[in-house]
């Protein structure tokens, strides 16, 4: 699985937790405001409450500025909770995050997932209304929480135990963790302010903490109704079979963790796993009820860092995208925020017409045709629609070749005078800029340098009659760009020379050119530079492989390539997996590339193969790639 994609399971779950979260926590508070007196609590303080857990003490104090009055308004924070754009915590972004992250990785989802968080997300558009009834409000609040149940119980019922299922499950259960700890640590602080006022309030403050982490039934089933905070606290953070609890959080993630490395304590994973055991061993030295408020609000505070430093940790292990964390005036860690550059992560949709006619002297009899026109479907590009109308008719059987790609067959006995071929793909495609974000480490490079990597790859490291350079050819880019000390730097390096020093002319060479004389000529196609640029990558020892497919060129685009197909380069990046580099533009292969197939050069990708009998051809070649809306 690529990093991308885990990164975006993981958020999904983060995402779907944090929304149901905070639904809750809305909630219960509409409901305490029509069961409490005004005796009871102070509807001000309760809110400042509410939104120190939702988002956090600072916006808190922005959101009283802007609203010009110390006077807190209820209607005003449920919709600003709920609906704020401006606010990354606000149920409705957490919707559209988790929303967008499952769009990216819907290949990986079961379609039931996606139709009910779809769903949602198109009912929270029509629900923004301002100055709603609390009833509504609360009829909102009830449908994001069954929304969110119903999705996590389609994942549990449905979704195979694999890495995407593992990737949501941390999510999920770390941000289930971090909210406990920091729903224990705002009423731990705001009871201690209030251990000299009036009766009833310890007990109304913790029993605010039980409800807000739906363990209220499950705590009165296990202790007296009397609600102490030592026995509370206890509960929340240490019991090992509320699914609420910091420690079952926890133990679940390990676990999670445990089952993607395959029970092994590797050189990637020992800090992930260190870090999680240093969190454990603090519940069983940490003695709850011998602490004080200062001493617990202190140990909640540290908790509080641990967990988004174990977050970070995680992202590092496993490549994903540093999490943005928003720190309070104190210095501690607030919430963890998934990267907000939605220009990274771009999701595309295209129809892609591609018709190939030959037209014969004579006629043709007993034609067999074999074609490589349909798109690859994986984590980066899902297949939406594909059809193939042949002429004459014929009915076409499909295999997968050694290199993964879709190939159809068909035979035409019947005498002819025109072929045509014509294939219609829908295809959606999400990749995100990543090659040049990566840290080149030594685990990777330990990768790189092992026989193991070598011989797994062999077959995209030795040249073929297309790709093969003469060495003083490889000597001349490596004296003008450098020694190969990162592998992938040393791609793009080689990327960006070809860009500069040839040039694209469709005249100087044909379908039939190798690698050497392109080379020479420092003019062609992308084929031309695909071919020079794999031989010099494998000369060099870098696994790399020929990508067909189509380019997508919009108004006022910059990119170049034929008006039929479109080749670049993959590198296979050690622990990323490959990634595409299109010389022919100096770009990563982002949304504009969509893939066809791959291989070790063109003529395993060729499009349209066949022999027949009869005389010679003319051959016309029309592709339309155009964006759907």
């Amino acid at each position: 699985m690529l990093s991308r994609v885990a990164d975006s399971l993981y958020w999904m779950g983060r995402n779907i937790e944090r929304a149901e979260n905070n639904a809750r926590i809305l909630s219960v508070q509409l409901i305490q405001m029509l069961e409490s007196s005004e005796e009871e609590i102070l509807a001000n303080h309760d809110w400042k409450i509410i939104f120190e857990i939702c988002a956090s003490k600072e916006s808190f104090e922005l959101f009283k500025q802007l609203h010009g009055t110390d006077t807190v308004h209820g209607d005003a924070i449920i919709q600003h909770l709920s609906f704020a754009e401006g606010n990354p915590n606000s149920i409705a972004n957490c919707v559209r995050m988790a929303r967008e992250n499952a769009r990216y990785t819907r290949t990986h989802l079961p379609n039931d997932f996606w139709e009910i968080w779809n769903g949602f997300y198109l009912y929270t558009q029509q629900a923004r209304v301002s100055n709603g009834s609390k009833k509504d409000i609360q009829y909102f609040l009830q449908q994001m929480k069954m929304t969110s149940l119903t999705a996590q119980g389609d994942i549990e019922s449905s979704m195979s135990r694999g890495v995407a299922y593992r990737f949501i499950k941390i999510g999920k259960w770390l941000e289930r963790a971090e909210k406990t700890a920091r729903i224990l640590n705002v009423i731990s602080n705001a009871n201690g302010k209030n251990e000299q006022g009036r009766p009833g309030e310890n007990y109304y403050y913790w029993r605010s903490a039980l409800q807000l982490v739906n363990g209220y039934e499950a705590y009165l089933k296990q202790f007296p109704p009397l609600m102490d905070s030592k026995t509370v606290l206890s509960f929340l953070i240490a019991d090992d079979d509320f699914p609420r609890s910091i420690r079952y959080c926890m133990n679940h993630v390990r676990d999670a963790i445990h089952e993607l490395e395959n029970g092994k304590v590797t050189k990637y994973s020992w800090e992930m796993y260190a870090s999680l055991d240093a969190l454990m061993d603090e519940f069983d030295e940490v003695k709850i009820k011998e602490l004080n408020s200062d001493e617990l609000s202190a140990f909640l505070d540290q908790f509080q860092n641990s967990c988004n430093e174990i977050g970070r940790i995680f992202a590092k292990t496993y490549y994903l995208v540093e999490p943005v964390t928003l720190l309070g005036k104190d210095g501690n860690a607030g919430f963890q925020l998934q990267y907000q550059n939605t220009g990274a992560r771009s999701f595309m949709k295209y129809q892609i017409v591609h018709t190939n006619t030959f037209e014969y002297e004579s006629a043709v009899d007993q034609s067999m045709n074999t074609i490589r026109l349909k798109p690859l479907t994986d984590e980066c590009q899902r297949l939406v629609a594909y059809r193939a109308d042949i002429l004459p008719a014929s009915l076409t059987k499909e295999h997968t070749d050694l290199w993964g790609n879709q190939v159809e067959t068909f035979f035409i006995p019947e005498q002819h005078f025109l072929l045509e071929v014509k294939t219609t793909s829908v295809v959606s495609i999400q990749r995100s800029p990543f090659i040049h974000r990566i840290d080149y480490s030594p685990e990777m490079e330990a990768i790189f340098h092992s026989e193991l990597f070598r011989l797994h790859y062999l077959a995209y490291l030795n040249d073929t009659g297309y790709t093969y350079l003469l060495p003083h050819q490889v000597q001349e880019v490596i004296d003008d760009i450098g020694k190969v000390e990162n592998p992938v730097q040393f791609a793009i390096d080689v990327m960006k020379y070809l860009f500069e020093k040839f040039t694209y002319n469709g005249d100087s060479t044909n379908v039939d050119t190798k690698a050497q004389e392109s080379f020479e000529l420092k003019r062609g196609v992308c084929q031309d530079t695909t071919h020079v640029m794999l031989g010099i990558l494998r000369a060099k020892h870098i696994p790399a492989r020929y990508v067909s497919g189509y380019l997508y060129v919009g108004e006022d685009s910059a990119l170049r390539g034929d008006s039929a197909t479109h080749a670049w380069v993959e590198v296979m990046v050690p622990g990323v997996g490959w990634v595409g580099l299109d010389p022919t533009n100096n770009v990563e292969a982002l949304e504009n590339h969509i893939r066809v197939g791959t291989g070790r050069d063109y003529a395993d990708v060729s499009p349209l193969q066949g022999v027949y009998r009869g005389g010679n051809q003319k051959l016309d070649v029309r592709v339309s790639v155009t964006l759907v809306d």
